[in-house]
C-alpha cells in the first residue's frame, strides 16, 4: 500500500490504482499549466469540463494532430489543450 504522498506522485505521473491492487497507465490531459487525469471511457471534453475549463475554448492534441473533444483516448495518451484565441 502506498502512503498519500506516493499515491499522489503515481496519480501526478498518469498512473491510476486498479482495483485489488497496483498501479495502471491512464490518460492525461495537459491544460492551463495542469496535469489532469482522463478516466477509462471518459472523453477529452468531461476531463477538461472536470478542470473546471471550457472545453469550446481549446484545440485538442494527441501526438501532434488534432482530435475531437468527444475522443476517448488511449490508456498512455498525453493530450494537450491549445487555447484557441477568437473574437471580432
Amino acid at each position: 500500500m502506498l502512503d498519500a504522498s506516493e499515491e499522489s506522485s503515481h496519480l501526478r505521473a498518469g498512473h491510476g490504482y486498479i482495483e485489488g491492487g497496483g498501479w495502471r497507465a491512464m490518460a492525461s490531459l495537459l491544460i492551463s499549466d495542469a496535469r489532469v487525469p482522463i478516466e477509462a471511457g471518459e472523453t477529452i471534453q468531461s476531463a477538461a469540463v472536470r478542470a473546471g475549463q471550457n472545453p469550446d475554448a481549446f484545440i485538442f492534441m494527441i501526438g501532434g494532430r488534432p482530435v475531437p473533444m468527444d475522443t476517448v483516448p488511449p490508456e498512455d495518451a498525453e493530450v494537450r489543450a491549445v487555447r484557441v484565441a477568437s473574437g471580432g
